[in-house]
């Protein structure tokens, strides 16, 4: 089989097949969104796994009763808050952790009841970085509280113009410095909104990958794969899309459970097929052979392929 002719056949499969209008796998009363995995009670959410009871939520994961709320992770009943994790019952933080029962703040660690602050850690009653005892803060919050929240916003704005901007949000790496929001990975190399992710680069919001390239929203334990896109529970598999739990595979759209499959496009449950056609593993193995040599002289045929209806 020539190279040419069987991205040809590809592209004519993939616009054969319906596109899937929307991802929304074991989840329920979650219609309105998109990339909605195992929750429950999602209105208006987008790229969310293991969450319940939230609205216009956005790329986070195991964070119930959340409302506005983006790259939020196992973070609980928090409002209009950004890049959180572990926080609760908290609203207008900013790249946070381990924070509770505060509000408008930034680049807080293990804080409680703190109100405006910026850059605090292990700290607690403090309202722009002013410590105050618990007697005073209780107090003063509630006036504050009243303030519009411009107001509020462009006073800890001031505060963050007093410290240093890191050049990157990082924690728990080992050997991993190039990227940002990179978090419990080891030996990655490039990575963006990436967690638990290991000998790996050029990621963008994957996770719980291992010896994997070029990934976007990538997750759940892909091991030596490359080129993926909204995939999970890959091994060995290169140019998937949409495809979940397959092995050994390569160039596969909206596959699912398949393995030893070469251009195939909405397979559920096969092995040895090429252009979704079903084949021996003799006749699947010397086919694979001679396409695979060609594909090595001419790799650029994959970016011939347009994935829209």
């Amino acid at each position: 089989m020539k190279s040419a002719s069987f991205f040809t056949e590809l592209q004519r499969l993939l616009q054969k097949y319906p596109k899937v209008p929307s991802t929304i796998i074991n989840s329920e009363n979650s219609d309105y969104g998109n990339k909605i995995f195992h929750s429950k009670n999602m209105m208006f959410c987008f790229d969310d796994a293991n969450c319940n009871d939230g609205i216009y939520v956005y790329d986070s994961y195991m964070s119930p009763s959340c409302h506005d709320c983006d790259y939020c992770v196992e973070t609980e009943l928090c409002y209009e808050c950004v890049d959180a994790y572990k926080c609760y019952n908290s609203n207008y933080l900013e790249n946070c952790g381990s924070t509770r029962d505060s509000s408008y703040s930034y680049n807080c660690i293990n804080c409680h009841d703190v109100f405006g602050c910026v850059n605090l850690q292990n700290k607690s009653f403090c309202i722009f970085n002013r410590q105050l005892t618990e007697q005073e803060y209780r107090q003063k919050i509630e006036l504050y509280k009243k303030w519009p929240s411009e107001k509020v916003l462009a006073e800890v704005e001031n505060l963050k113009q007093r410290y240093p901007l890191t050049q990157t949000n990082e924690a728990h790496n080992q050997n991993s410095p190039y990227g940002n929001y990179v978090y419990f990975s080891k030996n990655c190399y490039m990575s963006f909104d990436a967690g638990h992710n290991e000998d790996s680069a050029y990621l963008y919001d994957s996770f719980y990958n291992k010896t994997c390239y070029d990934t976007t929203y990538a997750a759940q334990n892909n091991q030596v794969s490359y080129e993926i896109v909204d995939s999970g529970t890959l091994f060995n598999c290169n140019y998937a899309v949409f495809s979940n739990n397959c092995h050994d595979s390569s160039y596969i759209f909206n596959c699912q459970n398949v393995k030893d499959c070469i251009g195939c496009v909405a397979l559920v449950n096969k092995q040895y097929c090429i252009l979704n056609r079903q084949l021996t593993k003799e006749e699947y193995e010397k086919v694979k052979q001679s396409l695979f040599e060609e594909l090595r002289q001419q790799p650029t045929g994959w970016n011939s392929l347009t994935f829209t209806s």
